[in-house]
Formats: structure tokens, C-alpha cells, sequence
């Protein structure tokens, strides 16, 4: 067993060669005799109660999203409305509801004198009526001078 060799040469086995250098310092630190705990000042940490202010929070988010919101608005172009009747909207607020109102509530007046609500079988039309009133309304209104209303019977 010729080919069995260790090489530890370069391990020394004397422990107090070694670790002497380290001993020295822990062996000058001791502790001294009586430290009671009631003498040590340990640090105390204080805690504060953290109050919420949600009223704050909420006004704080509102008036983000608000700026958000403002913000989007001055990025929009706005939409030109046509030149003739603004929308299809306020061409039925302004001139179909102003005669089908007046028409609807006359007939409603008029079938409570007919008693249709009441009655299945009635000879009061609705549909007839209201269509009556509308075109009375449209062709002669109320509002037009007493000079020219004859003159748009005699067109008519």
C-alpha cells in the first residue's frame, strides 16, 4: 500500500497554537458583579393610536378624481351640434311633446267623461281623438293674431 499517503502538512494540530491570539481579548472581557434589571433603562418604545380620518380620505380621493375627471373634459373636442336643431333630443322636447301633451291630456279628460276607463266596449276613440286635437292645434293655434287666423282658414 505504497500509493496510501496523507498530506497534512500544512494543518497544525496544537490547539493553543492557533486559537491562543483570540483567547487573549475574550479572556480581558468580564461581566461585572451585580447589574440588577431594575437599574438598566431599556428603551420604550411609544406607540401612538393612529386615528383615522375617513372624511379627509374621501375628500382627498374626491377631489382626485375630480381633477382627473376635469382634466379628461379639456382633452375632449366638442361635438358640434347641427346647425338646424341642435339634436334629435330637443326636436322632440320642442316640437312634438309641446302638441302631444295638450292632445294626451285632452283625450285622458275625454274619456273620463266617456267613462272608457271604466267600460271595455266604449265609442270613444282615443287615437282618433288625439290626432283630431294635435292637427287642430297644428293647423289653427290659439296663439295666432285674430287678424291672421282667417286668412290661414281661406289658405288652408
Amino acid at each position: 500500500m505504497a500509493g496510501k499517503t496523507t498530506e497534512r502538512r500544512g494543518k497544525n494540530k496544537d490547539p493553543k497554537a492557533g486559537g491562543s491570539e483570540i483567547a487573549e481579548p475574550l479572556g480581558a472581557f468580564t461581566l461585572p458583579d451585580s447589574l440588577p434589571c431594575s437599574e438598566v433603562e431599556f428603551p420604550i418604545l411609544i406607540r401612538k393610536k393612529k386615528i383615522v380620518d375617513w372624511k379627509a380620505i374621501l375628500e382627498e380621493a374626491n377631489q382626485h378624481i375630480q381633477e382627473i375627471e376635469e382634466f379628461n373634459e379639456s382633452k375632449k373636442e366638442p361635438v358640434p351640434k347641427s346647425p338646424f336643431l341642435k339634436t334629435e333630443c330637443d326636436y322632440i322636447e320642442n316640437e312634438v311633446f309641446v302638441h302631444l301633451i295638450p292632445a294626451l291630456e285632452e283625450a285622458l279628460n275625454k274619456a273620463k267623461t266617456w267613462e272608457a276607463l271604466q267600460r271595455q266596449k266604449c265609442f270613444f276613440n282615443g287615437i282618433d281623438h288625439i290626432v283630431q286635437v294635435s292637427l287642430k292645434n297644428l293647423f289653427f293655434p290659439r296663439l295666432l293674431p285674430r287678424k291672421l287666423q282667417p286668412m290661414l282658414r281661406t289658405y288652408l
